[in-house]
């Protein structure tokens, strides 16, 4: 198989994810990194040593697409640098509604002039959120979806767990059900030995949790898990005196920069496959995003 040859432009946390990203993968290679003069002499990590490092996209050769990975303000700019050179982009700008609908506007423009796809806002909101909320409109018509954006933290609670004998650290999160039922989600880094099950019934067992649904997940790094890790409610329920009653739920944790990595690479994929112009990821068939090692999960969706 082929490999697809792409660049990066911009090597911040994304840029670096998307490194890792197509390091891992058995279908893309790395072909480039477009950084910024002043940018030139940082190194890139040992296992990226021996990629170009350039300024102008014009000078890496046979690409297949470029990963736009700059602040959202220069993600134009940059789009139209690459399309100017038949380069297929992707980018993950994090524009919503006109703002959004401008950007693909301008872009749809220069590529369709090009001759070369262009695929915008393929990150985590805009992208993957959208997909879900998306579907979940399309199981649910008519009703309502509610977005929470990491479930809020209570300092009481995580104080209590702190102090329970085994527990290293631990950050205590609370949500409300559709019901209004309060729910607590409780994050402990354990000390060397300690006993999960014990740890959990005793911060179970405390009058502060008494009466409340309780979970209680062991990770290695509560600091970690806190500084990188971002979270979403996303909510659906179906319209009053509809036919059944629909209820839709996703709950999930993450680090952005590699989710946002995941979703642009995927996109990438599809390019080959794209017309001219510029797509949302909403536009992108799921089918052409799957790449070498995904058989397993391409199979679950279809």
């Amino acid at each position: 198989m082929k490999r697809l040859r792409l660049a990066i432009i911009g090597f911040g946390r994304v840029g670096k994810a998307c490194a890792e990203v197509i390091h891992e993968s058995h279908d893309l290679a790395l072909a480039g990194v477009v950084r910024r003069p002043e940018s030139m002499g940082c190194p890139l990590p040992e296992r990226f040593r021996n990629i170009p490092v350039v300024s102008q996209i014009a000078q890496i050769p046979d690409l297949h697409g470029a990963l736009i990975c700059v602040p959202t303000m220069e993600a134009v700019a940059a789009d139209q640098a690459c399309l100017q050179q038949g380069v297929p982009v992707v980018d993950c700008a994090t524009l919503h509604g006109g703002s959004l609908h401008a950007h693909k506007e301008v872009v749809h423009r220069v590529a369709l002039h090009h001759g070369v796809p262009a695929v915008v806002g393929a990150g985590w909101d805009p992208g993957a959120l959208s997909l879900f909320r998306a579907l979940f409109a399309l199981m649910a018509p008519g009703g309502s979806t509610e977005t929470r954006h990491r479930t809020g933290i209570s300092l009481h609670h995580t104080t209590m767990v702190q102090k329970v004998a085994g527990v290293k650290d631990a950050l205590c999160a609370e949500r409300r059900t559709g019901e209004g039922k309060l729910q607590r989600y409780v994050y402990v880094e354990l000390e060397k030995g300690a006993n999960e099950d014990r740890v959990a019934q005793a911060i179970r067992a405390d009058p502060l949790f008494l009466g409340e649904e309780t979970f209680v997940f062991p990770v290695e790094s509560v600091a970690a898990l806190e500084q990188e890790g971002r979270g979403v409610v996303l909510e659906r329920r179906g319209a009053p005196r509809q036919l059944g009653h629909q209820q839709f739920l996703l709950e999930a944790r993450f680090d952005e920069s590699v989710l946002t990595a995941q979703i642009m690479v995927a996109a990438a994929r599809a390019l080959p496959r794209l017309k001219p112009g510029a797509y949302s990821l909403l536009d992108v068939p799921v089918s052409a995003m799957w790449g070498s090692g995904s058989e397993k999960a391409e199979r679950e969706w279809l």
